[in-house]
């Protein structure tokens, strides 16, 4: 299975997973020579960012840029949720060139390509971890909609990015507790191996209309691959994922998210 990895920018390292999300529109890696750039201090910071106690359904949107140095391209990944939820409204008007504008302006970088991600929505109940959002606290602003940086991955020049093909298994490297609750419902993939996946947040990008009460019917639409199989379930007890370090995640034909339960086996 193909393998790619995503550094995380802070001891939070949530990743918002998108690109272990699976991303809407992308302009697509160039192999121009491009100097790679990281947010510094020349970011917009704030001291006031805080993530909800309760994120279940919660609307969150990313913005990725996009910068190359020698043959790897770096995706900074900025998110929504340390600033509120992402308004449906006023995210769909922006564009890659927005979002490689405000990067540049904010951080004297040379983006040429970007990725926007969302909207999307979380289906578990909370999530901790050993730090704030990032280490950096760096942030930018595109259109009026702030966001926080999350996470960094890096992807050979040329090859597709994490989220961008369904039911490839993919590592991240992060550090973070998500918590499902006592009866609530998860869903769940399971792979023709029996490792089962656990769906963190789901997607709006291919089909609009898709909410959290319509997530237990998708399993027949799911264009699922020969071995692999989508159910849904109610929980007997809270359950608990922790990424100490990487875990595993997947995106469904509906770029939905899932995290692999290590302890459960189909």
């Amino acid at each position: 299975m193909s393998k790619r990895t995503l550094v995380v920018a802070g001891a939070l390292g949530l990743a918002f997973v998108t690109a272990a999300c699976g991303s809407s529109t992308s302009g697509g890696a160039s192999s121009s020579s491009a100097a790679a750039a990281s947010p510094s201090a020349s970011g917009s910071a704030s001291s006031s960012s805080s993530v909800p106690s309760e994120v279940r359904d919660y609307p969150y949107c990313e913005v990725i840029p996009d910068t190359v140095s020698g043959s790897t391209v770096t995706e900074h990944i900025f998110n929504t949720l340390p600033y509120g939820p992402c308004p449906p409204q006023k995210f769909p008007s922006t564009t890659e060139a927005d979002i490689t504008a405000a990067y540049n302006a904010a951080f004297g970088a040379n983006s040429t390509t970007a990725t926007v991600n969302g909207p999307r929505h979380w289906v578990l109940d909370s999530i901790t971890s050993q730090g704030g959002i990032t280490s950096s606290q760096d942030s930018m602003t595109v259109n009026g909609l702030k966001y926080g940086l999350v996470g960094e991955l890096q992807t050979p020049v040329g090859q597709p990015t994490i989220g961008t093909d369904p039911y490839v298994v993919n590592t991240v490297q992060r550090d973070t507790v998500y918590v499902f609750k006592k009866g609530g419902l998860v869903y769940e993939l399971t792979d023709p191996s029996g490792n089962v996946y656990i769906m963190q947040s789901y997607s709006q990008q291919v089909d609009t209309s898709l909410t959290l009460e319509k997530l237990s019917d998708i399993g027949s639409t799911d264009q699922l691959p020969t071995g692999w199989k989508y159910a849904a379930r109610r929980l007997n007890e809270d359950l608990t994922l922790t990424a100490a370090g990487s875990t595993s995640i997947v995106n469904d034909y509906y770029r939905n998210t899932f995290q692999i339960n290590p302890a459960a086996k189909g």
